[in-house]
């Protein structure tokens, strides 16, 4: 059975709309619609009829994912916005389903320094990482930001590096029409708010953390924000030039306005903790 077979069987179609529906607040259900106006709850109204034309489309190639409804929201950073892009309903369902059988896949292959938006893993578990390096006689902090990742990320690297863990052409060309109707320039960028882009993303920078472990850097990554845990600031200085070599590889840069070398009992604040 083809990748794209699993992600379109009945069960794992009904439990990819029973997750949507009850990770929703309320209030999410009513409103959240994509550009076709349908909110969660007028989707539910019509689940199995919707599910069943979903299977269909999916299996005939007549599905072709709807535009973006984009609007930016307040960045952690004052002054700043971040641009998120949301699907339709059924296209969340769609790609919610999809996710279900690439995630394991992807699984195998990412490495403990990982932590965003994977299974059993968490801020938490990021900064107890950063602590236990510290314990470790590591305290300087090679603190970086990558340039506008998500806008940055190129389409055919990705695909490629997907094509090697799943050799379905359909499956592939389905997720070519997400980051297609997702992207920020031709061939560019994926939309953060879409169900699989923190998958996608952690996918592509899977070479980046095998590059800095390789490395034998402490790496320390939660999606686009990283830290290089390091024993003094000549080391943690050198860490960060190997990681802009390994960024650019990748077709990424660093942001130098937000990059440097701190003590991490000086203040410094990752992923919204202050180490004091």
């Amino acid at each position: 059975m083809t990748t794209l077979a699993l992600a379109c069987a009945n069960s794992n179609l009904r439990r990819a709309w029973q997750e949507l529906w009850s990770g929703r607040t309320r209030a999410a259900r009513s409103h959240g619609a994509g550009v076709d106006g349908v909110t969660l709850a007028a989707w539910a109204g019509h689940g199995e009829a919707r599910l069943a034309a979903l299977r269909t489309d999916l299996l005939t190639g007549r599905y072709r994912p709807a535009p973006l409804r984009w609007f930016d929201i307040p960045h952690r950073e004052p002054g700043r916005t971040r641009r998120l892009g949301i699907p339709t309903v059924t296209d969340r369902v769609a790609q919610r389903a999809v996710k279900r059988v690439l995630e394991p896949v992807c699984e195998t292959l990412f490495l403990p320094c990982s932590h965003g938006f994977r299974p059993g893993r968490s801020v938490l578990t990021a900064i107890a990482h950063v602590l236990r390096y510290e314990a470790q006689g590591l305290p300087w902090v090679a603190d970086a930001d990558i340039a506008a990742c998500f806008d940055a990320l190129d389409h055919g690297l990705l695909l490629s590096r997907l094509a090697a863990l799943i050799p379905d052409d359909r499956l592939l060309g389905l997720v070519a029409g997400w980051l297609v109707v997702g992207e920020s320039a031709p061939g560019q960028g994926i939309a953060q708010g879409a169900v699989l882009s923190p998958l996608l993303a952690n996918l592509y920078l899977h070479a980046f953390d095998v590059a800095m472990v390789r490395a034998g850097l402490a790496l320390v990554r939660y999606a686009d924000d990283w830290v290089i845990m390091c024993r003094g600031p000549r080391v943690a200085t050198l860490a960060l030039e190997r990681a802009a070599a390994a960024l650019a590889d990748l077709g990424l840069a660093l942001n130098p306005a937000k990059t440097g070398v701190v003590p991490l009992g000086s203040g410094f604040q990752f992923l919204g903790a202050r180490f004091e």
